[in-house]
């Protein structure tokens, strides 16, 4: 009979951590587990402790790997993936703490609502210090007080992708990973999390939800990701070619492609935070395939209904305008702040059509408090006059203004189909290209083995 969950516990050198989390995890109030713990060839004394907690407990399966793996965790997670007997796998860092009841309560969760996903609350807290935070996730507070979300359509999705994508506070059904060979994706990068977060949101019917803190991220460690720093931290946006080619071959690109859009916005908001200024240009050449993907007025129609910081605004800006001397400007902290500046900043922002509008309008508000302050004074006749001519013609252009707009709007529209088709034609003949490619390579092995 199958265990209840498998807890797949990974670690790299963090000697100092592992038996605090793995003293929380064999302690777990639900007793029915395994818990596959797989290390990724630490140079440490962690394989050690795992071998102490292996000898006592017949729960724990040690995986010791005997070299490091390129990226992050995704070749240990996936080995326990692959290596799972439970209805249910949950992850575990190995250097963060778990509430003995949390995988009990997500267990039962999942199981009340016939959830694929269960996830709870969680806090980090600093290393050093040990001082607790909430973190950084406003969409939490959209489900936290529902037991469970029906997310078998495109809009219920986008809400749980817009959570954070840590696998640590969440238990998946096996089957429904099984059934989808999902795994995290493997590479010489970090963040892996994200992708998996992705495949598994959209491949899930139904997500439940347990409102209580029964997690502890430890922040700040050295080692970590988060702490390194540097031109390490751009590894994250492959994610977004990962995200982006899972939509295409699945053919549900154009159901997320403004999430995708998202996710890469998202993601240069918060990298221009911990990022040093002295990788600008690094920063720029890793944005600049990724923003390609999409065109400029998509990008200009985003920020329509999105905020951003000022600062985060420019550097996407300066990408779509191909301006890297800019960009560079922008990440040491000199922000639009000259008239024509300032101008340049948002004409790229708002494209052609609203730019001009958005000018007419101001300019219209100029010559209104014009006229007004000349009413006020009580002007001679003849220059009210004037003032009411220019007023008149305004209303003239205005409506010029209003055509051109409306022959941008139709210029525009017929840009976007047309970068759409060609883009949607460019990945079906890629995929037809492909299962050529399968084809002969399967026919030249065959007619290979029929010659012996």
């Amino acid at each position: 009979m199958n265990p209840k969950i498998s807890i797949i516990v990974t670690s790299y050198n963090i000697e100092s951590f592992i038996g605090e989390c793995l003293n929380n995890i064999v302690n777990q109030t639900i007793k029915d587990i395994e818990i596959i713990v797989v290390d990724d060839g630490s140079t440490d004394k962690t394989q050690d402790v795992i071998n102490e907690y292996a000898a006592k407990d017949s729960r724990i399966i040690p995986i010791l790997n005997t070299q490091n793996s390129p990226g992050g965790v995704a070749t240990p997670a996936n080995i326990g993936i692959d290596m799972a007997k439970g209805d249910f796998i949950g992850f575990a860092d190995g250097d963060d703490l778990y509430d003995v009841s949390m995988f009990e309560k997500l267990y039962n969760s999942a199981l009340k609502n016939n959830a694929d996903i269960a996830l709870c609350n969680f806090q980090e807290f600093e290393s050093e210090s040990g001082v607790k935070n909430e973190p950084y996730e406003p969409s939490w507070s959209k489900v936290a007080l529902n037991d469970s979300l029906d997310i078998s359509n495109p809009d219920n999705k986008k809400i749980i992708l817009e959570l954070l994508p840590v696998p640590w506070r969440k238990i998946y059904n096996r089957k429904m990973l099984s059934s989808k060979s999902l795994h995290f994706p493997v590479g010489p990068f970090f963040f892996e999390d994200n992708g998996f977060h992705w495949m598994t949101t959209l491949n899930s019917n139904k997500v439940a939800f347990v409102n209580e803190v029964l997690c502890l991220h430890r922040r700040n460690r050295v080692g970590q990701t988060m702490s390194s720093g540097g031109e390490r931290l751009l590894g994250v946006f492959h994610q977004h070619s990962v995200i982006y080619e899972y939509l295409s071959e699945e053919n549900i690109l154009n159901d997320y492609r403004e999430y995708a859009l998202n996710w890469l916005c998202g993601h240069v908001s918060w990298i221009q935070q911990v990022l040093a200024s002295s990788y600008a240009k690094e920063f720029y050449d890793a944005l600049i395939p990724h923003f390609s993907k999409y065109t400029k007025s998509e990008v200009q129609d985003y920020f329509l209904n999105r905020f951003y910081d000022r600062k985060s605004v420019e550097l996407i800006i300066a990408v779509i305008s191909k301006d890297q001397k800019k960009f560079v400007k922008v990440m040491n902290g000199a922000l639009s702040e000259k008239m024509n500046e300032k101008v340049k900043f948002n004409y790229h922002k708002l494209g052609l059509r609203r730019f001009t509008s958005m000018s007419i309008r101001h300019l219209k508000y100029k010559i209104c408090s014009y006229r007004h302050k000349i009413a006020g004074r009580k002007y001679i006749s003849s220059q009210a006059n004037v003032s009411l001519e220019i007023s008149e013609k305004l209303d003239l252009v205005l409506d010029k203004i209003h055509e051109v707009n409306s022959r941008l709007d139709h210029i525009e529209v017929s840009q976007n189909k047309l970068f759409m088709d060609i883009h949607h034609g460019f990945h079906k003949n890629e995929h037809n290209i492909k299962s050529l490619e399968k084809i002969v390579e399967t026919g030249f092995i065959l007619s290979e083995r029929n010659l012996k």
